[in-house]
């Protein structure tokens, strides 16, 4: 299944032994090395630290929320090393700038496309300051830091056809 991205912010999380709810999601997380999800940001309380939950650990998901095994698979984001590292670094996808690898400027990323079965970011949908819209696919990304790279053939791409939950998207 395809999802997007900003679809699942503030989604219920749901934990099978607890048979309830026990957080929303606070933020998607993605590893800039590969593009790959490597888990959420989940509010569980008021007064409570944000946890963390491993996309290894999610049973089920879709448009409604998450479902976990057990209470337990929300942990501290400092125990899972490759999350918090990300989390410290403070990287964002949702709203970070992108340019091609000329430099060229690409507009702000507004969204992403999740594959719920592989964990990996597929389309990037970005918009420009005069409110162009472009969706990009995964393989085009250079690099991600503080901004989002793609290959300077991106420009030149269009006229691919993105296919989610039954509906067809023309660019």
């Amino acid at each position: 299944m395809l999802i997007e991205a900003k679809d699942l912010i503030n989604l219920p999380v749901g934990a099978e032994d607890a048979q309830s709810k026990v957080g929303l999601i606070q933020k998607i997380i993605i590893n800039p090395e590969n593009g790959q999800l490597l888990g959420f940001l989940v509010i569980t309380g008021f007064f409570s630290p944000p946890k963390a939950l491993s996309f290894m650990d999610v049973k089920f998901w879709d448009k409604e929320g998450l479902v976990t095994a057990e209470e337990d698979n929300l942990v501290l984001p400092t125990e899972i090393v490759r999350l918090n590292h990300v989390l410290k670094a403070d990287i964002n996808l949702i709203d970070m700038p992108a340019e091609d690898e000329n430099g060229q400027s690409l507009g702000l990323v507004e969204n992403f496309l999740i594959d719920t079965e592989t964990g990996s970011v597929v389309k990037y949908y970005l918009r420009d300051i005069l409110g162009n819209a472009r969706i990009l696919p995964s393989e085009k990304v250079i690099k991600i830091e503080k901004k989002i790279v793609f290959a300077s053939d991106v420009t030149q791409v269009s006229g691919f056809r993105l296919e989610v939950e039954g509906s067809q998207i023309e660019t």
